[in-house]
């Protein structure tokens, strides 16, 4: 059995929480940026098939995650259906612009993290069910180019820092700190271009979608958002 409060019909959700859905409700995530824009997202459960339930999270944490270091992901969406036995699922963290080697870390960090909330907390109670996984990033801005070049310039420097790893003395712990570094952004920076996740646990490789916020008010950056 999956464990969640009821969200009734007159009750925003708060951080943290899971919530059970069994009625169509529209539920709306915004974020405020630096500039004081605000991006919104319209998330949607139809209900379309009978006995669908919704579960809906934003910033999930499990009760048995501690909040000091933990990582959380903005959007967790699920439809469940006891009877037809099928499943999809949505996690997606809102990013202003999905560029910068702090961001994409950050991001990649969330999806393992979320991936192993949803596995532990909810995947667990559907084994054998028909899956629809959707995992990825909703933001304003995503510029490929300036990712491959990021992609490129950390290739660079660690192809350097790992060529000379041999001839390096113990007294430059730094030097490899800075390679374990730059494997890692490259390694994210390339599942982005390649549009797949590797996750962290398990062999399992999803796809990742890149989903934009329209501009629709001066400053309003929206999408509507069926789950």
């Amino acid at each position: 059995m999956i464990k969640a409060i009821k969200l009734k019909p007159t009750k925003e959700p708060e951080k943290t929480q899971l919530y059970e859905i069994p009625y169509p409700r529209r539920i709306i995530v915004e974020e405020e940026q630096k500039d004081s824009t605000l991006d919104q997202v319209v998330v949607e459960y139809p209900m379309e098939d009978a006995g669908d339930v919704g579960y809906f999270g934003k910033e999930y944490r499990p009760p048995d995650v501690k909040k000091a270091g933990a990582k959380v992901i903005d959007i967790t969406a699920v439809m469940v259906n006891h009877e037809k036995r099928y499943i999809r699922w949505h996690l997606y963290d809102m990013k202003d612009t999905l560029a910068g080697e702090n961001t994409i870390v950050k991001l990649y960090n969330q999806w393992n993290a979320s991936l192993r909330y949803l596995k532990q907390n909810i995947l667990t109670c559907t084994l054998g069910y028909w899956t629809v996984p959707d995992l990825g990033v909703i933001t304003r801005e995503y510029d490929e180019e300036r990712m491959a070049r990021l992609r490129d310039d950390c290739k660079k420097m660690y192809d350097e820092m790992a060529g000379n790893q041999r001839h390096m003395p113990l007294s430059q712990q730094k030097r490899r700190v800075d390679i374990v570094k730059y494997r890692g952004i490259l390694q994210v920076a390339q599942a982005i271009l390649d549009r797949k996740f590797q996750a962290e646990y398990g062999n399992d490789t999803y796809e990742i979608h890149i989903r934009q916020l329209i501009r629709e008010k001066d400053q309003i950056y929206k999408m509507t958002f069926p789950v």
